[in-house]
Parts: C-alpha cells; structure tokens; sequence
C-alpha cells in the first residue's frame, strides 16, 4: 500500500529562533509541552527513538527530515505543513523554507502546506497570492493564534475560519486561486485562553460557507472527539488528520481505539489522514502499529466500532491522503520506485534501525 504522512513539520526549537519578545519562561514553557507530551509520551520504547530534549529542540535540515520519512520508515509520501506562530518565533515554529527545500529536493514524493496568517495584515494576504501564484504549493495551513496576548480580551490572539472579516478574505481570494485544499491546527492546546482558540466549532462554519473547498481538522479527536466525530458526518468537505492520535497507537492503543473508532463510527473511513507530525514522533513504530492494530472486541461489540481491515487501513495510511489530493496510488508507487531511496533503505535496513541517523550524526559533528 501507499504510506503517506500527511502532516511533518521541521522543527526549530533552538534559543536563537526565540521571538525576543517573548518571554524566556513562555518559550521554555511551549517547547517542554512539545517535548512532554508529543514526543516522550507516544514514542516507541525500542532503543533509540526516544530522543534528548537537546536532540528534539535542535532544530532539522530537510536531508534529516527525508532520511527520516524515507529511508528509515516505510512512509512514501510526506505532506509538509509550515507553520509560523510569530509571538514565540522569529524564523517560524516549521519554517516555511524548510519545506520548499524538501519539495525541491524530493518533488515525487513531498507536498507543501504554506503558512498563512491573517494576523499578519493587509499584507499577508499579498503574501499568499505570491506563494500560490509562484510557489509549488498544495494546500494551505492555518494556526488559530498568533501566540501574542491581546490584553483586550485577556487571551491569546485569534485567527478562526468562521471571522468573516479576518479569515474569508483569504479563502475568498485562495479558491479565486484555485487553492481549495485547507488545513488547520486545532484539538491540541495552541495558546492561553477560553476553548474556542482550540475548538472546532468555526472549522464547520467555514465549511458551509465555501462548499467547494476541503478543511482539514489537524489533530482531530486529541479532545473535542465528539465534536470532530459529527463534523464528519455532517460535513462532506471536512477531513480528520489525526497527527497525535496517531502517535498514541504505540504506547497508548486503548485511546487510539476509542479515538479512531468513535471517528469511523460517525464519518466513515473515507476522509480520515494517517499523520505523525514527524519529527514529533518517530515514523516507523506508528505505521508498524497500525499496520498490526485490531479493533479491541469489546468496542466492536459493545460500540459497534468497525473492525480495521486490511483495507481500510490502506485508506487511512495513504489511500485517502492520496485521493485529496488527486493522486494515484500505483502510479506514485512507480514514479517514485527509481528514485533510489528502496536501495538507501534496504541498506540502512541491512545495517540495523538507528533512528534519527543524520540528525544525531550532524549533532555529534
């Protein structure tokens, strides 16, 4: 089957991209939230792949990210998102450049989200139209915050879908642009302030006002799990990625299960995306356990959850990734079959896992 992880980020976490308006405490404070509860509380137990703080927060280099996904997992695709978040970095929290780098460097087998930010101004909105227009994008990805308090409201500063004047100028103008693909950061905490910063309420507003174009609900189910649940079954154009759900599958399988199920159980298996948000997680320990993972009997009995066949596996690994997208699942797995990179992963295979090769190589440098 076709593999794609449709969210990877390049995190840079290191003291110099700190915004220098931004409290010390308040980037220390994010960046163990990361580390805690993405990285330590989900990854694989097997030697190797729990990572230092020192090593998560290091920041990457797309070679590292590519022979992360690539050679060392069983992941063919990846689906970059950049994410900017200007109140805690100066350079961006997933900058944007990292994964045009990628996309040139792999363009078979990488798509690109590029950051959008309303909170920005007049000319952020300049700004996208020049991305869409002269860059190689495939989507775009939206944070509900800024990570700024606005002193006003007491909270952090807000960017949801439903701000008709915010937010629908740039929906407006991207399917003007014919970009119809959205994505947004929701479920897992963004920032300080009440529930509707990290709710998914304004994703289903947005999605009845431009019918046209698909929303992407990243982390869909890490917590509002009813709210996502029927978003999928009431909205055709709303799509579960379950970057950080799927992580829980290797430490935490029972969540995973009532997560998945209750999505399945509601919206189907059809709009729900496999994702890690690598480098949160080490990719090939989530697609091992999902590949091997059974739908616990009792919530098959008891919850009327379906069972993970083989083929709807397929569908949440790459299949409905793949068809977002318009793509053809053979046809990639030919194109990208002479790239090289089976030879630079049976040879890492022959050598032995050591997870995060390059990056703790260049670190050790």
């Amino acid at each position: 089957m076709l593999v794609i992880d449709a969210v990877v980020h390049g995190y840079d976490f290191r003291p110099e991209n700190r915004n220098p308006n931004c409290p010390q405490a308040s980037y220390d404070g994010m960046v163990d939230f990361l580390y805690r509860v993405g990285h330590t509380s989900v990854e694989s137990g097997k030697p190797g792949y729990l990572m230092s703080r020192d090593e998560f927060t290091a920041g990457w280099t797309a070679e590292e990210l590519a022979e992360i996904v690539f050679v060392e997992s069983d992941v063919d695709v990846l689906y970059y998102h950049g994410v900017e978040i200007d109140g805690f970095f100066s350079g961006g929290a997933s900058p944007y450049e990292l994964g045009k780098a990628l996309k040139r460097a792999y363009p078979g087998r990488v798509q690109l989200y590029a950051p959008v930010d309303p909170l920005r101004g007049p000319a952020e909105l300049e700004l996208m139209e020049q991305r869409i227009r002269e860059d190689d994008i495939d989507g775009l990805k939206f944070y509900p915050t800024n990570g700024v308090i606005d002193p006003e409201i007491s909270s952090s500063k807000l960017t949801l879908l439903n701000d008709r004047e915010l937010v629908f100028p740039y929906l407006e103008k991207a399917r003007e642009l014919g970009m119809r693909r959205i994505a947004i950061h929701k479920a897992v905490p963004a920032g300080a302030g009440p529930r509707v910063l990290n709710h998914v309420d304004d994703v289903t507003t947005a999605a009845i006002a431009f019918p046209d174009m698909t929303f992407e609900v990243v982390h869909s189910g890490w917590a509002f799990l009813e709210d996502c649940a029927l978003q999928l079954r009431s909205h055709g154009n709303i799509y579960a990625t379950i970057e950080s759900v799927s992580n829980m599958i290797v430490r935490k399988p029972r969540k995973f299960a009532e997560i998945i199920g209750t999505l399945m159980a509601h919206g189907g298996t059809d709009r729900i995306l496999f994702a890690t948000g690598v480098p949160s997680a080490h990719p090939q320990p989530i697609v091992e356990a999902l590949r091997d993972f059974t739908m616990p009997e009792d919530l098959v009995e008891g919850w009327g959850f379906p069972e993970l066949t083989d083929e709807i596996k397929a569908k949440l690994l790459g299949g409905n990734a793949a068809r977002l997208h318009g793509l053809d699942p053979a046809e990639v797995k030919q194109r990208i079959s002479t790239d090289g990179i089976a030879e630079r992963r049976a040879a890492y295979l022959a050598e032995g896992e050591r997870p995060w090769k390059l990056h703790r190589e260049r670190l050790a440098a």
